[in-house]
């Protein structure tokens, strides 16, 4: 992208991982956990959320600052989705063999970034990662994973089987799975309101540079309170959030952290 050699169009996947790449200095002061907690894919166990959140802002501005941004939709999809944190119940899709719940789990965030993206709103459409095939299947007018002969033949062993008609990839036939499009702004793609400018993508140097981001205000600096602010949540004295590097009981009386 720096070269400005991209093809016209394509689908271009982006992701962080075990290293800091950028050689950006986490807010913890331990310097063991410096060493340990320094991915930036935002992923627990081994990554720090501000420099995954550093690393995510430069790949933004790399792209709004370039030709490419007049027709870019920026994608921001979460891997994980074991937090418990969601008020929500989620929707049981299909289940393994020994009957544990598979898909849908709890919510994640999904982020959209397009000159042509709907601005200031949340979309309320179904969507899970499926739904970023489902919108590439749309915008370049391929067939959908699951309409393969393989596919449709698998599909039919489960439901024949298992008695399970969702069994497969999700980026067809399958209710409740949305394809993005509400993020869009339908003016805008007609050509009826101007696109929004690249500098309203654009994170400045300094914030991406100061650790933490936003003072460590969080949702108070994005103008949003959670659900559950100002209810009671109660940690036990002897959890550890991190036994691996830090092995023991916090209140034990004996624990370092």
């Amino acid at each position: 992208m720096a070269a400005r050699k991209l093809p016209a169009s394509g689908v271009f996947y982006v992701r962080g991982g075990y290293g800091n790449i950028d050689g950006l200095p986490p807010a913890d002061p331990n310097p063991h956990l410096a060493t340990v907690f320094n991915g930036n894919d935002d992923h627990p166990g081994y990554s720090d959320s501000g420099i995954s959140e550093a690393f995510l802002a430069k790949e933004i501005n790399a792209i709004a600052r370039s030709p490419y941004w007049s027709q870019s939709a920026i994608l921001i999809a979460y891997d994980e989705s074991d937090g418990l944190y969601d008020h929500a119940r989620p929707r049981v899709r299909s289940y393994d063999s020994k009957g544990v719940a598979l898909n849908q789990g709890p919510r994640i965030p999904f982020i959209l970034i397009s000159p042509y993206g709907v601005a200031h709103a949340v979309s309320h459409e179904p969507a899970e990662h499926s739904s970023v095939i489902k919108l590439v299947d749309e915008l370049f007018n391929l067939i959908p994973l699951a309409d393969l002969p393989d596919e449709e033949k698998a599909r039919k062993i489960g439901l024949e089987k298992y008695g399970q008609k969702d069994l497969g990839p999700a980026d067809d036939k399958v209710e409740g799975v949305g394809d993005l499009l509400s993020g869009f702004d339908n003016l805008r793609l007609l050509g009826k309101r101007r696109p929004l400018p690249a500098d309203y993508a654009i994170i400045p140097e300094p914030v991406i540079e100061s650790f933490p981001h936003m003072n460590g205000q969080g949702c108070h600096a994005l103008g949003i309170t959670p659900t559950d602010f100002g209810k009671p949540n109660p940690i036990p004295a002897y959890f550890n959030p991190r036994p691996d590097t830090t092995p023991g009981i916090p209140s034990s009386g004996t624990w370092v952290p």
